[in-house]
């Protein structure tokens, strides 16, 4: 069970404070853990009855934290469905998917995710890079060196920007893939431009936040872990493909949206 606080925190010395005495945690630890305006990894339980005695504790302080089941990173339910276009209305947009079009009342999204999605990413992989490009000594290549890195750039499937739609009743996710969405006649040609365009538009109207905080992010950083370290299987047997899925964003994308999910119901 994870213990999560919310996008509301201050990022105050008193409010770390507050959190250190309520968890045990260090101020230090605490601070690369939760950070203001974005939900961050309290802590972990096994027990769900522990989990949820910290969340008390905590919102008995004043803090907004959820528990969010780490099964959700493992729920076939939340499979991503791609959006080809979207079309914004006075109380609705329509989402116009492979087979299909959709009216979803603004009212019902629950919080929008946007990053960029490298296919074929698994647990571990970025943070293992991370820690050894530390380390790198500045050296100059040689001429082998320049091959193998070319071949492997060829090799590694490219990523894509990318804008997950979480609903409040339903578990499937909309996802926007910039690689084929279709932005319509006032797109400009800068994706990244067009993508936060739209999702600020959609946020507006429907109320709810955009998170674009998973490459900083301590819940990207669990949901990244290798699956013995976060105690389940990723990903779900029903998906696993190398060209469809990232580890990192796909596990922090559900993850988010479950949390956002949460908080509107408490709210």
């Amino acid at each position: 069970m994870l213990v999560l606080l919310g996008p509301g925190f201050d990022g105050s010395d008193q409010g770390y404070q507050t959190l250190a005495r309520a968890t045990g945690l260090v101020p230090y630890d605490l601070r690369t853990r939760v950070k203001a305006g974005t939900w961050g990894l309290v802590r972990v339980f096994a027990d769900a009855g522990q989990a949820q005695e910290l969340a008390s504790k905590l919102m008995a302080l004043g803090f907004q934290v959820v528990v969010v089941d780490r099964q959700v990173l493992t729920d076939v339910e939340r499979r991503h469905v791609p959006v080809s276009s979207l079309v914004f209305r006075e109380t609705d947009f329509l989402l116009k998917l492979k087979d299909r079009e959709m009216k979803i009342p603004y009212g019902a999204l629950a919080c929008v995710v946007e990053g960029e999605v490298q296919p074929g990413r698994g647990p571990g992989t970025a943070s293992s890079a991370a820690t050894s490009s530390g380390t790198l000594r500045a050296v100059a290549p040689g001429g082998q060196e320049m091959q193998v890195f070319r071949e492997a750039q060829l090799a590694a499937p490219m990523g894509y920007l990318a804008a997950d739609l979480h609903f409040s009743t339903v578990l499937w996710i909309a996802r926007i893939d910039t690689r084929v969405f279709d932005f319509g006649p006032e797109r400009t040609g800068n994706v990244s431009a067009d993508l936060r365009k739209l999702t600020a538009e959609l946020a507006e109207r429907s109320g709810v936040r955009i998170d674009r905080n998973v490459r900083s992010s301590s819940v990207a950083s669990f949901a990244e872990q290798p699956a013995s370290l976060r105690g389940a299987s990723w990903p779900p047997l029903s998906q696993r493909g190398k060209d469809a899925l990232d580890a990192r964003f796909d596990a922090y994308s559900r993850l988010l949206g479950e949390a956002e999910r949460l908080a509107r119901r408490a709210g």
